[in-house]
């Protein structure tokens, strides 16, 4: 069987004589990038996520939600003085959507999403998960913990 004629790696422009697309020194660099990127994917294939994807969220609802909340409406730790760049769901997508019947519609309402600044919505995002594990509300902002009590009783 012959052997694959040499190529250069992708990376660093070196001669790589098995005729891979990337030498030694960056193969195990890319395998990583590859594994991060094929995670994300797959976290965006499952479940509601999905629905960030969508053109609905891409092309309407998104920009509408940051263009009626120019700065973070969160402001814990920016004090609402940040430009909003995400937008969160006031009370949890999968809450919300099990007090409207299940109806996925209500992924996009606007009335439960407002803008936010990258960091508080980082900030409340990690607190909604920690909620979920330990089974209390308490660490949340007040009228987001008011909004998700509401949505659980």
């Amino acid at each position: 069987m012959p052997n694959k004629p040499a190529s250069i790696c992708g990376e660093c422009r070196c001669l790589v004589p098995d005729g891979g697309r990337y030498c030694i020194a960056h193969l195990h660099d890319n395998q990583q990038t590859r594994a991060v990127r094929d995670r994300e994917v797959e976290r965006r294939v499952s479940g509601l996520k999905l629905f960030y994807g969508r053109k609905q969220w891409l092309k309407i609802t998104k920009p509408f939600i940051l263009a009626r909340d120019p700065f973070c409406m969160i402001g814990i730790l920016c004090d609402g003085e940040a430009v909003s760049v995400d937008v969160d769901h006031i009370i949890r997508a999968e809450i919300y959507i099990a007090t409207h019947g299940g109806d996925e519609t209500y992924f996009f309402d606007p009335i439960n999403l407002q803008g936010a600044c990258h960091a508080d919505h980082g900030r409340k995002t990690r607190l909604e998960r920690q909620v979920l594990v330990a089974g209390s509300p308490s660490d949340l902002d007040g009228r987001n913990r008011d909004a998700y009590l509401a949505a659980r009783s």
